[in-house]
């Protein structure tokens, strides 16, 4: 791979032919796209179900059926999403394509790069989330961790309070900790790290599919095309949270009126 600069307006452009994606051949590439959605959905419906008829799961439960979760998109959901890139692929080269060819990756040997690429992109999350919680522990100081953890606990409460349907009152907001904004601080500074290694991951694994490439130079090539585009990157999403923010907002003020 040899990553390369788009331009300011490459992941724009990207958007808008997002929303085109489908035009060829557009009931494989839906079917596919559902397939895969509906297959990441079933190890949460049971416990989703059983909640619903009165009977929800217990703590064990609950546990067995994340771990399934976990295993299913560490072993299953890697594949069919590298199925759906290449049928959004040959669509758009014109090729035939069919929602079977969602699960090539189990059978033409490019299953265990798949896998391999999902466990070195959550490896990578996991590291960097271990940093910045050390980073922010240092940032917070050991002393001012008991107050973080009553305030978090406060605030868990109200929560639960007004999904109760029980109005909060003003003199219950507890004061924020002064080590609160040390914390914000952080998580502000690390969030573009955040935002390369989630597009270098899926980047890599688009790489993996329709490429070939082997893992490592995969997830290389990735991370550094995402820093090489980081700006416009980052200029898109600031453009996409905008207006959701807003809207968050709205909803805020027509719910506490």
């Amino acid at each position: 791979m040899n990553p390369r600069w788009a331009g300011f307006t490459a992941p724009f452009r990207w958007l808008i032919e997002a929303f085109d994606v489908g035009r060829h051949q557009p009931a494989v590439v839906i079917g596919a796209i559902a397939t895969l959605v509906l297959v990441g959905m079933i190890p949460s419906l049971p416990p989703q179900l059983m909640a619903a008829v009165g009977s929800p799961v217990g703590l064990g439960g609950m546990m067995g059926f994340q771990g399934i979760s976990f295993i299913v998109g560490i072993l299953v959901t890697p594949v069919l999403t590298a199925g759906v890139y290449r049928i959004i692929d040959g669509a758009e080269r014109g090729q035939p394509v069919q929602v079977g060819n969602l699960f090539d990756g189990f059978k033409d040997g490019s299953y265990g790069s798949l896998v391999a690429v999902t466990l070195l992109s959550l490896l990578l999350l996991f590291a960097l989330g271990l940093i910045m919680a050390v980073t922010m522990a240092l940032a917070a100081g050991t002393e001012s961790l008991p107050a973080l953890q009553a305030w978090f606990q406060q605030v868990a409460a109200l929560q639960s309070q007004a999904e109760a349907g029980k109005a909060i009152q003003p003199d219950q907001l507890p004061p924020p900790p002064a080590a609160l904004g040390s914390l914000v601080a952080v998580m502000l500074a690390f969030s573009p790290l955040w935002l390369f290694v989630i597009v270098g991951s899926a980047w890599a694994l688009i790489s993996v599919a329709l490429r070939g490439v082997s893992p490592i130079a995969a997830m290389l090539g990735g991370l550094r095309a995402a820093v090489v585009n980081g700006l416009p990157i980052f200029l898109l999403v600031l453009a996409l949270l905008l207006p959701a923010g807003l809207l968050g907002l709205l909803f805020g003020l027509i719910m506490a009126a």
